[in-house]
């Protein structure tokens, strides 16, 4: 019982996700550490990530014991550490934030080129409202249409998240369409975007609650179940 208990817990480290960015943010403002985009995963990561492969590779080995636990343990340290590893690997920081905000940025644009602003007036007056990553983004795309800079180019250097939004500007602004309704039609494709993935994370999350039940009751299903019957059919031919 012990056993199942440490593989319980050793999986719930393995699967627990990493800080978000505004708790990354608030520590090191509170502690003045700079940003994670500053300092790089050095050794204390490492040995952080070995430390809980570690921890559910021993509890794959008590759980099985002698030789096949040795085995086992060694499996599932070095897979459990590979996989810590891709989970933190090239990140990006605000492409979440920057995708969670961008329909509001749509509505907000809407209203404002609706109103009558243009493009570049509306742009500054929605990134003062957003006060997270999507809203210097878009202060630095109004300044370069402020100073004249074509569509194309202001939107060139914006991240992934944003240029779905910068293609839909530029071609209404090139064909001269409106893009009030283009705007409103990107924000609920965002917002059904974001809940399939939500309904998706929900999903993998009660398979993988699932799963270390499984792992605990799979080895007392075989011997309580099919070892009796392979022995018992056994008996009969060889006895």
């Amino acid at each position: 019982m012990s056993a199942a208990v440490a593989l319980l817990l050793a999986a719930a480290l393995l699967t627990w996700p990493p800080p978000s960015t505004a708790a990354v943010r608030a520590r090191s403002l509170l502690l003045r550490e700079p940003g994670p985009s500053e300092v790089p995963a050095g050794p204390a990561a490492a040995r952080r990530r070995w430390l809980l492969a570690g921890a559910a590779g021993a509890a794959a080995g008590l759980l099985l014991g002698g030789l096949p636990g040795l085995a086992a343990a060694a499996v599932v340290t070095v897979a459990g550490e590979r996989l810590l590893r891709s989970r933190t690997a090239d990140a990006p920081r605000d492409g979440p934030q920057l995708a969670a905000d961008l329909p509001v940025a749509c509505d907000l644009l809407a209203v404002c080129l609706a109103a009558g602003l243009p493009v570049g007036g509306a742009l500054a007056a929605v990134a003062t409202a957003l006060p997270g990553p999507l809203g210097p983004e878009l202060a630095t795309v109004a300044g370069l249409y402020r100073l004249g800079a074509p569509p194309r180019r202001a939107w060139s250097d914006v991240p992934a998240e944003l240029a779905v939004l910068g293609r839909v500007l530029v071609r209404a602004g090139e064909s001269g369409s409106t893009v009030v309704p283009a705007l409103r039609a990107l924000a609920a494709d965002v917002r059904a975007e974001a809940r399939s993935r939500a309904d998706a994370a929900v999903r993998r999350a009660g398979v993988w609650v699932l799963a270390p039940l499984g792992v605990c009751f799979l080895p007392a299903f075989l011997c309580l179940g099919v070892v009796p019957l392979v022995l018992g059919i056994a008996a009969d031919v060889f006895g």
